[in-house]
C-alpha cells in the first residue's frame, strides 16, 4: 500500500487539503501591498472554515479594484472545495480565471493546480492533462522554473493513475532535469519530482529502478523535514516487500510507523504501515504477529475514516485468513471488499451528479431570467417572424416525417435480408455437420472392416487349420489359448468401437471413464505396477469435447501405449497425463521401465499408434532413453 504524497495527499481529505493551501497562502502573501490586507483576511478560513462564509461576506464590502476581484473570486472557489463541494468548486474557478490581473500570477497558477487535482480525483484523465498542460504553458510564459517543474510533475502522477508508466516517468524526469538545472532548487519540489518517478517505475514493476529514485529522497533529507515526506519511507518498504524482501521491508516500514506515530497520530500513514506489515508477517508464516497488525490497521482505518485504507484492510484481511486455510471467513470479507468497491464508485457518481444536476439547475434559471428579458425586448420581432418560423417547423417536420420512414423502410428490408442469411448459415452449418458425422462414420466403418474383420478371419483361419492339422494335445492347448486372447481383444475393440460409433460427441469425462476401466483391468493384470491418470484441471475449464473418430484413436493409442509397457518395460509406475493447450486435447503416457531398443522402435505396436495419430490429424512422438523409461505424446 502506497502513500502517494504529491504536494497536497497527506493524512486525510480534509488535512491534505488545509496543509497544501497553507504552503499557497505564504505564497499568495508575496502579492503587493493593496491586495495582502485581503489576502490575510480571507486566509483566516483555512484554520477556521465554519467562519469561512462570514471571512467572505465581510470582504465582498472591500472590494476596490480588479486585482480584489480576482483575489475574490479565487476564495469564493477556495471555500467551495475545502467544503468538499468539488463540483461548485470547479466552475467557480473557471469562472475566476478571466477577472486574475498580471499583479497576482500565483492566483492563476494555483487554479490550475486545483483543476489539475479535481478532474484527476474524478478520473476525467484528459481534462485533467489538459489543466495541468495550460499551467505549464503559463508558468513558462512567466519563466517560473518551480511552478513548471510542479506542472510536470502533475502530469507524471496523471500518466501514473493512467497506467501509463513510461510516460509517467518521462515527464517526471523533465521535472526533475528542470529543477537541478535551477538556481537554488526547492528540495521539496525535488523530492516530489522523485516520488513520482518512484512510484511510476513501482507499478511498472522496475522495483530496483523505482528504490533508486526513492532512495534519493534520502538524500535530501538534511534539508527537508522528515514529517513533510513521510511518504517515502514507506514506499520504499512497499517496493521492498514487492520483491518479497520481508526483514529489509519491514525496517522501513517500522520507521515510516514511527514518523506517522509521531506526526500527530497520522491515522491515514498508520493505516497503510500497519496493513503492509501485516501483509509481510502472515507471508513469513507469522500468523500471530500478523493478526495484531492486521487489527492495528483496522483501528487506525476507522479513526481516519478513509475509504480508501478500508478498502485496502478488507482486502488483506481477505488474503490473511485463505493464507491460514479460513475459507468461509475469507470469503466474507472479499465479499466485504467488493461491495465496498461498488459503494465507492456508486457513491462518486451520485455526488457527482447531484452535483451537477445543482450547477445545471442555477445556469437553466440565469438562462431562463436572460431569456425573458431578451422576449421582451424583442417581442415586435417575435410576432413579425412568428409566421417564419411556423413555416420553417412544418418544413422541418415534414423533412423529419419523410426521413424517418425512409430509414425505417431501409431498417425493415435489412432485418428481413439479416433473418434470410442467418436461416441459409444455420442450413449449411446443419448441412456441414451432417457431412462431418457422415464421413466419421464412414471412417469408423472402414476401421471396423479392417481391424475387427481382419482378426475374425484370422480367428477363422486359425480354427480351420487346428480341423486339419495332427497336432499333439499340449499344441493344441497353447493355440486354442491364442484364439481365446486374441477373441477377446477383438471382442473389446468392437465394443470401444461401438461406444464411438454411438455418440456424435465425446466429452472429457467419457474418456476419462474408458481410460479408468483400463487402468482397473491393468491393476487385476498387474498389481506390482501402478497406475495412475493425471488430468489438468484446465481441461476442465475449457470444456473440451471430441468427436467420435477423435475419441476412440485417442483411446486405442492410450490402450496400446499402456499393453506394451506392460509386456516389455517391467515399469514400476504407468502414468497417462492429459492436458490441453488451447482447443487442443494433449496426452502423454509415461513409465519408468527399461526403454524402447533401437530394433523395437518400429514394430507394429508403434507403427499403428503413428497411423491412428495421423487419422486425427496428431503427431506422435516417442522418447525414450535406456533403463530411464519412455515417454508417449500425442501432440
Amino acid at each position: 500500500m502506497k502513500e502517494f504524497y504529491i504536494f497536497n495527499l497527506i493524512s486525510s481529505r480534509v488535512n491534505m487539503k488545509r496543509c497544501f493551501y497553507s504552503v499557497f497562502f505564504l505564497l499568495i502573501l508575496s502579492v503587493q501591498a493593496f491586495s495582502q490586507d485581503l489576502i490575510q483576511e480571507l486566509g483566516r478560513m483555512y484554520s477556521n472554515l465554519d467562519s469561512g462564509e462570514f471571512y467572505l461576506t465581510e470582504a465582498k464590502q472591500k472590494l476596490y479594484s480588479p486585482t480584489d476581484s480576482g483575489v475574490y473570486r479565487f476564495y469564493v472557489a477556495e471555500y467551495q472545495n475545502l467544503k468538499d463541494h468539488t463540483q461548485e468548486s470547479r466552475r467557480l474557478f473557471l469562472e475566476a480565471l478571466p477577472y486574475y490581473t498580471d499583479e497576482i500570477p500565483s492566483l492563476r497558477s494555483v487554479t490550475y493546480i486545483r483543476l489539475t487535482r479535481m478532474d484527476q480525483s474524478s478520473g476525467l484523465f484528459d481534462q485533467a492533462l489538459n489543466f495541468a498542460q495550460q499551467g505549464l504553458d503559463f508558468a513558462r510564459s512567466i519563466s517560473d522554473t518551480a511552478k513548471m517543474a510542479f506542472h510536470l510533475t502533475d502530469i507524471s502522477v496523471i500518466h501514473h493513475d493512467m497506467e501509463n508508466f513510461e510516460l509517467g516517468v518521462e515527464y517526471g524526469k523533465k521535472a526533475l532535469e528542470l529543477l537541478n538545472a535551477s538556481q537554488n532548487p526547492d528540495p521539496y519540489y525535488q523530492s516530489i519530482a522523485l516520488n513520482a518517478i518512484g512510484i511510476n517505475f513501482d507499478d511498472w514493476s522496475k522495483l530496483d529502478s523505482a528504490l533508486k529514485y526513492h532512495f534519493q529522497v534520502l538524500d535530501l533529507m538534511s534539508e527537508l523535514d522528515s514529517t513533510r515526506v513521510f511518504f517515502v519511507w514507506n514506499n520504499i518498504g512497499n517496493t521492498l516487500l514487492k520483491q518479497k524482501k520481508y526483514p529489509e521491508a519491514e525496517k522501513w516500514l517500522q520507521i515510516a510507523k514511527r514518523i506517522n506515530q509521531k506526526n500527530r497520530q497520522n491515522s491515514y500513514g498508520l493505516a497503510a504501515n500497519y496493513t503492509n506489515l501485516a501483509t509481510i508477517a502472515y507471508n513469513q508464516n507469522q500468523w500471530e504477529k500478523a493478526r495484531l497488525m492486521l487489527d492495528s490497521a483496522q483501528y487506525f482505518v476507522e479513526k481516519s475514516e478513509s475509504t480508501e485504507k478500508k478498502r485496502d484492510y478488507l482486502y488483506e484481511e481477505y488474503r490473511f485468513r485463505k493464507a491460514k486455510g479460513e475459507l468461509s471467513s475469507a470469503m466474507d470479507y472479499l465479499e466485504q471488499y467488493a461491495a465496498l468497491k461498488d459503494t465507492i464508485f456508486k457513491a462518486e457518481r451520485i455526488k457527482t451528479i447531484g452535483e451537477l444536476e445543482a450547477i445545471y439547475e442555477v445556469e437553466q434559471k440565469e438562462r431562463q431570467l436572460a431569456e425573458s428579458r431578451a422576449r421582451l425586448a424583442e417581442n415586435e420581432l417575435v410576432v413579425e417572424s412568428r409566421n417564419n418560423q411556423l413555416l420553417l417547423l412544418l418544413l422541418f417536420l415534414l423533412i423529419s416525417l419523410g426521413l424517418g420512414f425512409f430509414i425505417y423502410y431501409r431498417q425493415k428490408n435489412k432485418t428481413r435480408h439479416l433473418e434470410q442469411e442467418a436461416k441459409l448459415q444455420t442450413i449449411f452449418a446443419e448441412q456441414q455437420t451432417q457431412r462431418k458425422l457422415q464421413e466419421q462414420r464412414s471412417r469408423i466403418s472402414s476401421d471396423l472392416h479392417d481391424n475387427i474383420g481382419a482378426q475374425l478371419t484370422f480367428i477363422v483361419s486359425t480354427l480351420k487349420n487346428l480341423k486339419y492339422t495332427d497336432l499333439s494335445k499340449e499344441k493344441i492347448a497353447e493355440k486354442l489359448d491364442q484364439i481365446s486372447e486374441f477373441t477377446v481383444e477383438t471382442v473389446n475393440e468392437l465394443r470401444d468401437t461401438i461406444w464411438a460409433m454411438n455418440k456424435e460427441t465425446i466429452n472429457l469425462e467419457d474418456l476419462q471413464m474408458r481410460i479408468y476401466g483400463l487402468i482397473e483391468k491393468a491393476n487385476s493384470a498387474c498389481p506390482a505396477t501402478k497406475f495412475a491418470l493425471e488430468v489438468d484441471p484446465k481441461v476442465e475449464l475449457q470444456e473440451l469435447s471430441l468427436n467420435s473418430m477423435e475419441g476412440i484413436n485417442y483411446f486405442r493409442i492410450i490402450q496400446e501405449a499402456v499393453n506394451n509397457a506392460i509386456k516389455h518395460s517391467a515399469a514400476k509406475e504407468i502414468k497417462i497425463l492429459i492436458t490441453c493447450e488451447g482447443q487442443k486435447l494433449l496426452v502423454q503416457i509415461k513409465d519408468d521401465g527399461r526403454g524402447i531398443s533401437e530394433q523395437k522402435s518400429l514394430g507394429n505396436g508403434l507403427g499403428n499408434m503413428k497411423i491412428r495419430a495421423e487419422r486425427i490429424g496428431r503427431n506422435l512422438q516417442i522418447l525414450s532413453t535406456p533403463d530411464r523409461g519412455t515417454e508417449i505424446s500425442i501432440i
